[in-house]
């Protein structure tokens, strides 16, 4: 979620090996005696307007997600390619962007609101059409959370530093997840607090993201979970700018 600068397409695809060498690594981490408690993969089709900082202010996505946890923590992934519309030179404007967020169980608690304590990291690279590229490296400590609400699957909340590339300053970081089911519908999402900037120009920047979905799995009676929706994005403030975004987009997610 934060500002680029220029890069060429074949250091793209180093960003997106790396991220997926990073993963495999992640994988191998595991011993012996570690398990898989959890994973799941998907792909997701959204399109949507009102995006703030695009030309045109439309967007077609296409989205790679994974998520796993494991007895030694856990990993979440994601790649987004974005395509947009021109803009005033006559440019189709098309972007990547994704996050590596793996996590390092520190401590467990039975029958309580924090269930688990964890090392928490994030990797975010991304690069657009316009020539522009980032490339940052967020550490600090996360929670995972036992909210006792009926249907919920899953909570948590971190607190990183942001160790911004290039002449980006600084800042800090606080994530919250979330995620809920019942009877097929599905709410789940984040929201990104990002503050205190080394830059004074830099403004404090909240980025609030939900996806409101139906499991029509078993509607179909089919083996994977498809499910449909949409996806709201709030971002005020958005890269610290003065802009504020309100997009909504359709969407479409089959996990395999």
């Amino acid at each position: 979620m934060r500002d680029h600068s220029s890069i060429s397409l074949s250091l793209i695809t180093n960003k997106l090996t790396y991220a997926l060498v990073a993963i495999a690594a992640l994988g191998a981490m595991s011993s012996v005696q570690a398990k898989v408690l959890f994973t799941d993969t998907s792909i997701s089709a959204l399109y949507g307007t009102d995006y703030e900082l695009v030309p045109q202010e439309t967007l077609t996505t296409v989205t790679l997600e994974h998520a796993s946890t494991h007895t030694w923590g856990g990993v979440f992934f994601f790649v987004d390619r974005h395509q947009g519309k021109e803009n005033a030179a006559g440019k189709e404007f098309k972007e990547t962007y994704g996050e590596l967020a793996p996590k390092l169980k520190l401590a467990k608690f039975d029958n309580s609101f924090i269930k688990q304590v964890n090392l928490a990291g994030q990797y975010e690279f991304g690069s657009n059409s316009n020539g522009f590229s980032q490339d940052n490296y967020l550490v600090g400590v996360g929670a995972d959370l036992n909210v006792p609400i009926p249907g919920m699957k899953y909570a948590s909340a971190s607190l990183y530093h942001a160790f911004n590339d290039k002449d980006n300053a600084d800042d800090q970081q606080i994530t919250l997840t979330y995620g809920w089911e019942k009877n097929n519908f599905v709410i789940d999402g984040y929201v990104d607090y990002a503050f205190n900037s080394e830059d004074d120009s830099v403004k404090d920047n909240i980025h609030i993201n939900p996806q409101l979905k139906y499991n029509l799995q078993e509607v179909l009676g089919i083996d994977n979970r498809l499910e449909v929706g949409m996806e709201y994005s709030y971002w005020k403030n958005k890269f610290g700018s003065d802009k504020t975004q309100n997009a909504a987009s359709a969407l479409v997610k089959f996990h395999f």
